[in-house]
Order: structure tokens, then C-alpha cells, then sequence
């Protein structure tokens, strides 16, 4: 339409004229509306957006998948190489503010590096904490990073027990997705080491971790 008014108005037609005489060439616009619609049926429209809308459940259902592996390298190798960045007890034990300094649960942290690989599957306890170190019965905590030593291979998952010698569940929690890390807190005796069993899908890794008892005191 624009291009037909300045056809008309370069042969010398006012542009008041020049767009009365486009819009009669347009013609009748009811009779415009059924040619159309000869032209393009309504059940061509709808296999048009049911196409669309088939694409795109089709895309979604590609990318989920891919979404999914790239979030397991990822935390594979999160895992592996910085599980303190995401998972670390002196910060996560923070409960308040006395006498304007920090208040912990756990009182003080040792970075350890206690490692056990079995079937392609790492269990590496990194740090370790206690309480109150100078009472004789308190409660140690351990953060642990549990992942694949191929990081685009199966990341594991979080589907076994961690139980203590004599059967008493360690509490666990802080989990995330794709296997940790993740803390444990078990009551221990003074002088006493910190002992779990952790059973991955029919493996077992059992560690008996030293705690910083000197150290912390």
C-alpha cells in the first residue's frame, strides 16, 4: 500500500488522493477475507502450529538431557577439585553474633585428605571439626565429596547409608545434586577417632578419620 501512494503521488496525485485511490484498489474487504481464506484454510493453520508446537517439545526434550550431562561434568569436577567452595564447615556452622564476634557450632576445622576409590567412584573426606574440643563428649563433623573419577562418565549418586561401628545412623545432610558434598556429624567420646561406613549401590567405603583433638584445643 505505501508503495502503491508514492507510485501515485510521483505521478502527480495529492496524497490525500493517492491514498483514496489505494485503498479502492485494495477492494472490498469481506471479499479479501474469503479469498484469503480459500488460500489458506483454517486446518492448514492448525497443522502449521501444531508443527511448531511439536519442534518445540522436541528441542525441550533434547536439550533436558543435555542440561542434565553438562550439570554432571560440572559437579564432577566440582567435586573433585573445589568441594570446599561449596561445602565448607566453619561457614556453614555459623549460628550468630556475640559480643560483635562470630559464633560457630563447630568450634574449629582441620582440612584433611582422606581418600577412597573404588569401581570408579571417589569418597574423599576433606575436612573435619569438632565442637568443643576440650569436653569429653562433643560432636565431630566431617564434610565429604563424593564423585566420579571420569568427569563425563555416570556421576554418582547419593543412594547408600552412612552408619557408624556400632550401627547407629550418622546424621547426614547438606546434599546437593549428583553426589555431594555433604557433611556428617557423629557423637564421639574425647580422644576418640571418628569412624563411618559409607555403601555406594553394593560398595562399600569404610574410614576411620582422626580428629584434630590437639589441634582445636
Amino acid at each position: 500500500m505505501e508503495d502503491h501512494i508514492c507510485a501515485l503521488e510521483d505521478l502527480g496525485y495529492p496524497e490525500d488522493l493517492a491514498e483514496e485511490r489505494t485503498m479502492a484498489a485494495m477492494g472490498d474487504p469481506k471479499e479479501v477475507g474469503r479469498e484469503l481464506n480459500k488460500q489458506y484454510p483454517f486446518r492448514w493453520l492448525a497443522i502449521k502450529w501444531s508443527a511448531i508446537a511439536l519442534t518445540l517439545m522436541f528441542t525441550l526434550m533434547m536439550l533436558v538431557p543435555a542440561w542434565h550431562f553438562a550439570g554432571q561434568v560440572a559437579d564432577n569436577l566440582w567435586n573433585r577439585f573445589y568441594p570446599l567452595h561449596q561445602l565448607d564447615l566453619w561457614d556453614i556452622s555459623f549460628v550468630g553474633w556475640v559480643d560483635d564476634e562470630y559464633v560457630h557450632i563447630v568450634a574449629d576445622t582441620v582440612e584433611v585428605d582422606l581418600k577412597r576409590t573404588d569401581d570408579g567412584v571417589t569418597l574423599w573426606v576433606y575436612q573435619v571439626g569438632l565442637e568443643a574440643p576440650t569436653a569429653e563428649e562433643t560432636v565431630a563433623w566431617a564434610a565429604v565429596s563424593l564423585y566420579s573419577e571420569n568427569p563425563f562418565g555416570r556421576s554418582p549418586q547419593l543412594l547408600g547409608s552412612l552408619t557408624a561401628p556400632d550401627g547407629r545412623d550418622v546424621i547426614a545432610s547438606g546434599f546437593r545434586s549428583f553426589g555431594g558434598p555433604f557433611m556428617v556429624r557423629e557423637s564421639v567420646t574425647r580422644g576418640e577417632n571418628m569412624d563411618f561406613t559409607y555403601e555406594l549401590m553394593g560398595h562399600r567405603f569404610t574410614f576411620t578419620v582422626p580428629l584434630p583433638w590437639e589441634e582445636a584445643s
